[in-house]
């Protein structure tokens, strides 16, 4: 009889040995990041697909460049290109589309709501379904904010980066592919409003070099360090960085600095010159 008892306790002790174990181990497993899954989650750059962000001034020589490389990555000359001048209502639509196709470029279609109720038209939102490229054209930031944020063009140039298209801005378009407007309008430096957010959790902020009686990335720097979690990107005029997933690389004349204050709190963490190209990684 005591031989049954201490083989049944022996059993019942294993089984509880091992429901610990299994509870321990699930419990480990939980804890440890799951490879392509907590690592995205930490990249602020375009896991797929490719952006192209302007300093806005750019020089004839730099925008050639620039149209160049940006019809190269969409596919090469039968690319369906996208161009939308909405920040600019004074934008020349026909110089726009010859200087794309001055470049090769076959297929260029201009995408200009008048409002958020024409950029929730099917006849606006299926341009892009079919799309290999977006530009967006300087001009005034909040024009582009007012009108697609939040619309289901908004929608639709997201599923165009995700399905591996390219998505371009200079000067108030870069502004807009960012998350949010970062300027001294109204005092103090801070966010004046929000953005498309291709790029989540970015401030991107153009004409760095042209910043008189302060330091473009000083400014970013003091939000960024009130406001954890975003990443600064500034870029001097006549110039253009190309993020395609983690590599990041300049065209033009300037310079590009990403500020990340988990990393540093004083300076740039990255800082490219002309024609650099760095993994970010």
């Amino acid at each position: 009889m005591n031989r049954i008892r201490s083989r049944t306790l022996f059993f019942i002790n294993g089984l509880l040995t091992i429901r610990r174990l299994s509870i321990l181990f699930v419990i480990l497993l939980l804890q440890k990041p799951i490879t392509g899954i907590a690592q995205t989650s930490t990249h602020w750059w375009p896991v797929v697909g490719t952006l192209m962000l302007g300093g806005g001034g750019l020089s004839d020589e730099t925008a050639r460049e620039f149209i160049k490389r940006f019809i190269a990555l969409a596919g090469g000359p039968d690319a369906i290109i996208v161009i939308i001048p909405t920040a600019n209502p004074k934008a020349d639509t026909a110089e726009l589309r010859q200087s794309f196709q001055s470049q090769g470029a076959k297929h260029v279609i201009i995408l200009n709501a008048g409002s958020r109720q024409a950029a929730n038209l099917d006849s606006n939102v299926n341009i892009l379904c079919s799309a290999n490229a977006v530009f967006f054209t300087g001009g005034q930031s909040l024009l582009l904010e007012n009108t697609y944020r939040g619309t289901l063009v908004e929608k639709e140039l997201k599923s165009l980066l995700t399905r591996g298209g390219v998505v371009a801005g200079d000067s108030a378009g870069a502004i807009a592919i960012g998350c949010m407007w970062l300027t001294w309008l109204p005092d103090p430096y801070g966010k004046r409003t929000d953005d498309l957010c291709l790029l989540p959790a970015v401030a991107v902020s153009p004409h760095a070099s042209a910043a008189k009686g302060y330091s473009v990335d000083e400014e970013v720097l003091k939000y960024l360090g009130t406001h954890p979690g975003i990443i600064g990107i500034d870029i001097d005029e006549n110039t253009m960085l190309i993020l395609n997933r983690a590599s990041a690389e300049t065209i033009g004349k300037g310079r590009v600095s990403i500020l990340d204050v988990s990393k540093d709190t004083k300076k740039p963490t990255l800082s490219l010159a002309a024609g650099e190209k760095l993994h970010l990684e």
